[in-house]
């Protein structure tokens, strides 16, 4: 949750890398640009005519202008922010997304470097662990056995007609947020009554 409103975290970061290749790169070079897709991290590449070579730190640099009219175009029709902010972006949603920091480096060749090593197996819990201060406040509220039971009997009539559920469903459907409807889920599935199909966004829940 950002500023009150589900988003992608992916698509975020994916948006900020390929905005930088198109807006900051040299185009006078026959170098092609590259963003690399591998195991533990995605790595971008592009040429470019670096100003302050070296590893950029997002609290201490001074963003430049390589193609001002591209940035300025990107702007306007919402591809883009204002100048800098790509860079604190990737850092800021690089951490909310796998815990690891990205790494920077302007030279004749920028290169990016976003680890992905630490990411949670599930995008739910990606979601649950932003969502900590609502968390919080669940477990200082409810009584931990009465308020699941509660929830138990209104997922499991939903099931008994619609035939599957999943987390984001069965939080709006018992009023509570992700972790608290993923953590019923969970406990009906070791208790036998209901099995989960599917993985990340697709993970659907349903009765056995």
């Amino acid at each position: 949750m950002i500023d009150d409103q589900s988003v992608s975290i992916r698509s975020k970061i994916a948006r900020e890398l390929v905005s930088n290749i198109l807006v900051h790169r040299d185009y006078t070079s026959a170098y092609p640009a590259k963003i690399i897709i591998e195991k533990e991290k995605i790595v971008t590449e592009n040429w470019s005519l670096p100003k302050n070579p070296g590893r950029i730190d997002p609290e201490n640099f001074t963003p430049y202008p390589k193609n001002p009219l591209l940035a300025s175009f990107f702007i306007h029709i919402g591809r883009a922010d204002i100048l800098g902010s790509g860079v604190r972006n990737l850092y800021k949603f690089t951490k909310m997304y796998s815990g690891s920091e990205p790494e920077l480096t302007d030279g004749d060749v920028f290169m990016t470097i976003v680890p992905y090593t630490n990411l949670l197996s599930d995008n739910e819990e990606m979601s649950d662990k932003m969502s900590n201060n609502e968390e919080m406040s669940d477990k200082m509220s409810d009584n931990e056995e009465m308020p699941d039971k509660k929830y138990r009997d209104i997922i499991l009539a939903y099931l008994d007609k619609y035939s599957e559920i999943n987390a984001a469903e069965a939080a709006k459907l018992i009023g509570k947020n992700p972790k608290t409807a993923k953590r019923v889920l969970l406990q009906l599935i070791s208790e036998g009554i209901v099995t989960a199909t599917g993985a990340n966004r697709n993970r659907n829940y349903k009765k056995l």
